[in-house]
This record gives structure tokens, sequence and C-alpha cells, in this order.
């Protein structure tokens, strides 16, 4: 895990009329005439943060990406009582990243705050815009639920080139998927979308790629009929299956299995799936305890044949850990073991990753809609 770069302001926060927000920016650069600081963007990033009430509060994640990606950001934030009547308040603002050696880079990174409520809020997407710079990507960057804010995230698509989520934040989970998946499959189709908790399985979809990476063990995938995944609850917190759904949508896609049936009880879900050949397949997703920090993350994976002649099984397990995973697989008389380390990656670094890959990524696209199958079928 590495440790956010610092920013330092070139221009603090300060409070403006929003048809003002475009004049200030001109006047923070104006001001640089000796060389100090270059105003370039590659792109604009728009973060809606509901629980940020500080407009002097540069985050930490904006800054780390403005080391290696100079944008123009804009936040945008769900007002609370403070602000006595609906409206949207402007706060403008510049910051550079300070590089390894402790001195303040160059290139910059312009900072524009939009606090909104009431209607207000649900219509800042046209003020937003009015602010993008023409000609660049714009990537919005979600860091809520799809509820309460649905509509205003719906607005948001209509300007935007990609949208970032993190559905470890979906306090309703099987419903925040559905409402994500309609509009991932059900739009104009002119964006893409990412999601950080697709990115948090990377490890395990490789570990389980590499499990069948001969040729014998490969002739196993034909051959699995069981599917068990487990993932963490802990207490007082609520279910979170999404990284669980998320894997089993990724292992259906690959193997062409499709969903026949889903019954969901006390925490468990039994999946009925069957593949090309309409081969039955049982899949169980269930929690179990584990400390907060390891909620809604998967803990074990297992995967195993009962066909007559198949003797192929294999169980990837966590260690009860985020920094390694431990593989176990038979097949016929051979038992292998294998422990990977795993780097534990933060919210920039995986954001970083998403900015770096802006085009479709159709493998999480063909998940997710085994996904939404799967939650359209519960029972």
């Amino acid at each position: 895990m590495t440790n956010s770069p610092p920013v330092i302001a070139l221009a603090e926060p300060l409070k403006v009329q929003v048809s003002q927000i475009n004049k200030q920016l001109s006047r923070i650069w104006s001001s640089q005439n000796d060389g100090g600081a270059t105003r370039a963007s590659t792109f604009n990033l728009l973060v809606f943060d509901p629980g940020q009430k500080d407009p002097n509060a540069v985050t930490d994640t904006v800054g780390a990406i403005a080391v290696q990606h100079p944008c123009r950001a804009i936040v945008l934030a769900a007002a609370g009582e403070d602000m006595p009547e609906p409206g949207v308040e402007a706060f403008v603002a510049a910051y550079c990243p300070v590089s390894e050696a402790g001195n303040r880079e160059t290139v910059c990174c312009e900072y524009v705050t939009l606090r909104a409520r009431g209607q207000a809020l649900v219509d800042i997407h046209t003020t937003a815009a009015s602010l993008l710079l023409p000609e660049l990507e714009t990537i919005l960057w979600w860091q809520s639920p799809l509820n309460p804010y649905l509509q205003l995230f719906t607005n948001l698509q209509k300007i935007v080139d990609r949208t970032v989520i993190d559905s470890t934040l979906f306090e309703t989970p099987e419903k925040g998927l559905i409402s994500f998946t309609n509009l991932v499959f059900r739009g104009d189709g002119r964006g893409s979308f990412g999601d950080l908790n697709w990115s948090r399985l990377t490890p395990w979809r490789e570990e389980a790629a590499l499990a069948f990476d001969s040729e014998e063990r490969a002739a196993c995938l034909g051959a699995l009929d069981g599917v068990m995944i487990e993932y963490g609850l802990a207490d007082g917190s609520a279910p979170n299956p999404v990284q669980a759904l998320l894997f089993l949508g990724w292992l259906a896609s690959r193997l062409g299995w499709q969903p026949l049936s889903v019954h969901a009880r006390d925490g468990l879900r039994q999946i009925i799936l069957t593949d090309t050949d309409q081969r039955p397949i049982q899949a169980t997703i269930r929690s179990v305890p584990v400390e907060a920090a390891l909620s809604g993350q998967l803990t074990s994976v297992g995967l195993r044949s009962e066909q007559m002649g198949a003797s192929c099984s294999t169980v990837l397990c966590s260690n009860d850990s985020t920094s390694c995973l431990r593989m176990q697989m038979n097949v016929g008389e051979a038992h292998i073991t294998q422990v990977s380390d795993v780097d534990t990656q933060t919210t920039e670094q995986l954001l970083r990753e998403a900015l770096r890959t802006p085009d479709r990524d159709i493998i999480y696209e063909q998940s997710l809609a085994v996904v939404d199958q799967m939650l359209r079928l519960t029972k």
C-alpha cells in the first residue's frame, strides 16, 4: 500500500458566483505569468461526494491522480442544512502535487467544488456541463450509493464518457446492481463503465485462471458441477454479496454457463446454472463471520466435480487476510498447494487503474450481464 502524495494550494478555495467560476480560474493562471505553474489538463474529472462538507479539503485521491494525470476536477457535493435555501454555491481553487524531492510540480490541477441542495442538486449536471473543458474526455467518479441520488446519476450520464463506481458502497446491493445494470445495458451506448469492486477481484480471477493453466487441469473445467463462494460479514453489518456475485458472473461468462434459477434466504443464495450441454451446475453463495475490515470481501472460492471418473477440486482462500491467497487443487492423485501474495490496493491506485483503461471492459460487461440475470431470477 502506498500513501497518497501531498498537494499544496496554488490558490486557496475562494467562494464565487457560479457565473464567475471560469473568470476566477483565468485570474489564478494569469497570476502565474512568471512560469511558476502550468495550466494543463488531460481530462475532466467529475467527483460526486455527498459527504464533503468542507470546500477547503482537497481529497487525497484527486491529489494522487493529479500527479500523473493533470485534470480539471469538479466536485459535486450534496449540501445539508447549513445551506439555508436550495441552490448552488461554488468554490474555486488550484492545487499542485509535491514531487518526491519535496518540490512543487509545475503542472497543477484546477479544482471546482459545487455544493447544491434540493432540485438544484438534481439539475447540477447542467452547471457541471458548462464547466467542462471541450474536446477532453469526461470521467465521473461516483463515491456514493445510487440511491437516493439515482436521478442525478442518470442525468450525469448525459455529459460523461466514462463512469466509475464502487459497488461496495451500495446500501441495498441487489437493488443497486439492478439500477446500475439498467443504465449499463439500456443506455445509448455512448459511455463506458467501471467498478472499483471489480478491480479488487483481479487477484481472485488471476488465481482461478492459473489453477487451470495446464492441459490436464483445464480438462477439469468441463466437469465442474459445484461452486461454493464465501464472503465476509462483520457483526452489525448488512450483507454485501456483490464481490461474490461478480466473481460467479465472471466464472459463468467465461465457461458459457447460464443461470436457470436462484433461491435466496437467510444470507444463503443457491443458484442453478446450465452449461452449453444443458448439464446442471449448482453454485452457493454464503456469508461467513469476519472482522469489520473484511466485510463484503471474498474469503474463499471452491470449485469441484462429482462427475463419475472426474477427480477435480480447487479451493482458493484468502487465509483470513487481504494480503495473500492460498490455492489448493486435487487432480486425480496429485495434490497441489500454492500461496500467492496479493498487494492490497488503495482507492487511489484502483482509480488510477480505471483512468488508464478508459475503453469498455467487455469481460466486465459480460460478467455483469450474468449477474443481472441472476438478480432478476432471485426468489
